[in-house]
């Protein structure tokens, strides 16, 4: 058979697989599978997904879910406006400081790799990437060749 008639090669490869019996399955699968379908039929609404879920309640869940995150936006609001929250934020924040102290050296960090990046050429800066990237593709490249190498030298046996 010629392996470009791709139709005739279909073809017979599912007439091979039609040929094939059939599994047959665990003595016990067919029984624990059915048990299954219905224990979860018999699942009241409120257990199954929200899709399932009748469509009024998904309503009142919504509005509900809606009305709780605007009264927690709303007490939040209210506590960040009180006179504690200043006091609790003055200790919180000298408790802290360390973060502060962080978030500069980080920034000073920043500032000086920048400038030590704008200091290198740019054609230069090209040039490592594109080593990097050929480097990649080299590694790619002798990674194929082994594998096809080794496959070949395996089927040879």
């Amino acid at each position: 058979m010629n392996t470009n008639e791709p139709d005739k090669l279909e073809a017979a490869i599912h007439r091979v697989l039609r040929s094939l019996p059939d599994r047959k399955a665990p003595a016990g699968l067919e029984g624990r599978v059915l048990a299954e379908l219905s224990r979860r039929a018999a699942l009241p609404w409120w257990r199954k997904s929200f899709a399932h879920w009748p469509s009024a309640v998904r309503i009142a869940f919504f509005a509900g879910s809606a009305l709780a995150a605007a009264l927690a936006v709303s007490c939040l609001v209210y506590v960040m406006q009180s006179r504690g929250a200043h006091e609790l934020a003055g200790g919180v924040s000298n408790s802290i400081a360390w973060l502060v102290f962080a978030r500069d050296m980080m920034a000073t960090f920043n500032d000086r790799v920048r400038a030590l990046i704008s200091a290198i050429p740019p054609l230069w800066l090209y040039g490592i990437i594109a080593t990097v990237a050929a480097s990649y593709a080299a590694l790619a490249a002798i990674g194929a060749a082994t594998y096809r190498a080794l496959a070949f030298a395996r089927q040879t046996r």
